[in-house]
C-alpha cells in the first residue's frame, strides 16, 4: 500500500524491472563520467579539452536524432532499446580494455565519445518515450519523477565510489565495471512484456515524418518555452559537473577522492530534489519551473566563489536539488502535453537540445575558463542564464501558468 501511494508507477511489473535495471546501469555510467573526466584532465591538463571532448559526443546527435525520432515512433521501442544498450555496453568495454592495456590516447577517447554520443542520440529519447508503454497514463507523471531518480540515486553511489575505484583499480578497471552494469537493463528488457509494435501507423515519407516533431512544438510555443528554459539554464549550470575535475584539482586542491565527494554532493541534492518535486503538486508546475530557473544560476555563482570545501559541498547539494526539480518539471510538462503518435520525435528534440546545451555549456565555459579562470567563467554563464530565464518569463507568460 505504501509503495502504491508514494510511487504508484511501481505497481507495474514492467516498470519495476526497467527502473531497477536502469538504476544499476546508471551507477556504472556515473563511474564512467568520473573516470573519463579524470583521465582526460590527466592526459591534457586543460579545461578546454574537458569541455571539447564532451562536445565531440554532440556531433552525431543532430543527424542521428532526426532519423532516430522516427524510428522510436515506428519501431518496437523495447527491441530498439535492446540494441542501443548492447551497443553502449560494447563501447564501455572497449574503453576499459584500451585503458587497461595502456593504449588509450586522446584520439581514441574522442572516437569512443563519438560512438557514445551516437548511441545516446537514440537511447535517451527512446527510454523516455518507452515510459508510456510500461505504465498507465495516470501514473506517467510519477514514472517520470521516478525515472529522474535513477540518475540521482545512482550518481550518489557512483560518484562516491568513482574516486575510490580509480585510486584502487584504475580508470580501466572502473570502466569495465561500467560495461558489466549494462547487462542488467539488457536482461530486464528481455523480460519485459509489452506489445512490440510502433505507435505511428501513418508511415509518411521520412522527410515529412522527421519534421512532425518540430511542427508539433512550433504549434505549442509554451512547450517550446519550457524546453528552451530548461536547456539554456540547465546547460549553463551543467559545467559545474562537467568541469568538476578542474575545479577539484586547481581550486579546491583535492585528489580523485575529493572529486568524488564534490560530485556526490550534487547527486545527493538531486535525490532530495526528487522528494521536493513530488511535493510541488500538479497545479504549480509552470511557476515552479520559472522559480527554479532563476534560483539555479544563483547557486552556481555561490559555488564558483566557495571559500572552502565544506561550503562548496553544501552549495552543490542545493545545485543538485534545484537542477533535478527543473529537469523533472520540464520532462513531465513535455510528456503530458505531447500527442502519443509523435512522442518519440518530440522527446528526441528535447534530448537533442538537452545534450547540446550540456556539452555546449561545457565547451563554452571550459574555453572561457582558459582566458579568465573557472570562477569568473561560471559566474558569467550564470548571469546569462538568469537573463534568459526572466526574458522567457516576460515573453511567454503562459509557461508559468502551465499545470
Amino acid at each position: 500500500m505504501t509503495r502504491a501511494i508514494l510511487a504508484p508507477a511501481l505497481r507495474s511489473r514492467n516498470f519495476r524491472l526497467f527502473w531497477l535495471a536502469q538504476t544499476i546501469s546508471t551507477i556504472g555510467t556515473s563511474l564512467q563520467v568520473i573516470a573519463e573526466g579524470y583521465l582526460i584532465y590527466e592526459i591534457t591538463d586543460s579545461t578546454f579539452w574537458l569541455g571539447a571532448v564532451g562536445f565531440i559526443a554532440l556531433l552525431p546527435v543532430v543527424p542521428i536524432s532526426l532519423v532516430g525520432g522516427v524510428l522510436i515512433d515506428r519501431l518496437a521501442r523495447r527491441k530498439l532499446l535492446l540494441v542501443t544498450q548492447i551497443g553502449l555496453m560494447l563501447q564501455a568495454a572497449l574503453f576499459g580494455l584500451l585503458a587497461l592495456s595502456g593504449r588509450l590516447s586522446l584520439p581514441s577517447v574522442i572516437f569512443l565519445y563519438f560512438i557514445f554520443g551516437a548511441l545516446l542520440a537514440i537511447d535517451n529519447p527512446a527510454r523516455r518515450a518507452f515510459l508510456v508503454d510500461i505504465v498507465d497514463r495516470d501514473d506517467l507523471a510519477n514514472a517520470v519523477a521516478l525515472n529522474a531518480t535513477i540518475f540521482n540515486i545512482s550518481s550518489v553511489i557512483g560518484f562516491a565510489l568513482g574516486g575510490v575505484l580509480i585510486a584502487a583499480i584504475g580508470v580501466g578497471g572502473t570502466m569495465m565495471l561500467n560495461a558489466v552494469s549494462y547487462l542488467f537493463p539488457v536482461i530486464a528488457l528481455a523480460l519485459i512484456r509489452v506489445p512490440d509494435v510502433g505507435l505511428d501507423k501513418e508511415h509518411k515519407s521520412l522527410g515529412v515524418a522527421m519534421t512532425e516533431g518540430i511542427v508539433t512544438l512550433w504549434r505549442q510555443p509554451t512547450i517550446l518555452g519550457v524546453i528552451a528554459v530548461t536547456t539554456v539554464v540547465g546547460g549553463l549550470a551543467y559545467p559545474v559537473i562537467g568541469l568538476m575535475p578542474a575545479y577539484a584539482k586547481d581550486i579546491m586542491g583535492v585528489d580523485s577522492i575529493g572529486l568524488g565527494i564534490l560530485l556526490s554532493a550534487v547527486a545527493l541534492g538531486s535525490v532530495l530534489g526528487t522528494f521536493g518535486a513530488a511535493r510541488l503538486g500538479t497545479n504549480r508546475r509552470g511557476r515552479s519551473l520559472i522559480v527554479a530557473s532563476f534560483v539555479l544560476p544563483l547557486l552556481v555563482i555561490a559555488f564558483a566563489h566557495s571559500p572552502s570545501m565544506i561550503f562548496a559541498c553544501l552549495v552543490l547539494v542545493g545545485v543538485g536539488f534545484v537542477l533535478l526539480i527543473l529537469q523533472s518539471l520540464a520532462i513531465t510538462l513535455v510528456q503530458l502535453h505531447t500527442p502519443d503518435r509523435v512522442r518519440g520525435r518530440v522527446m528526441t528534440i528535447y534530448s537533442m537540445l538537452h545534450a547540446g546545451s550540456d556539452t555546449g555549456g561545457n565547451l563554452v565555459i571550459g574555453a572561457l575558463a582558459v582566458q579568465i579562470g573557472l570562477t569568473l567563467a561560471l559566474t558569467a554563464g550564470s548571469i546569462v542564464a538568469i537573463l534568459f530565464s526572466q526574458i522567457t518569463n516576460l515573453v511567454l507568460p503562459d509557461v508559468r501558468r502551465m499545470q
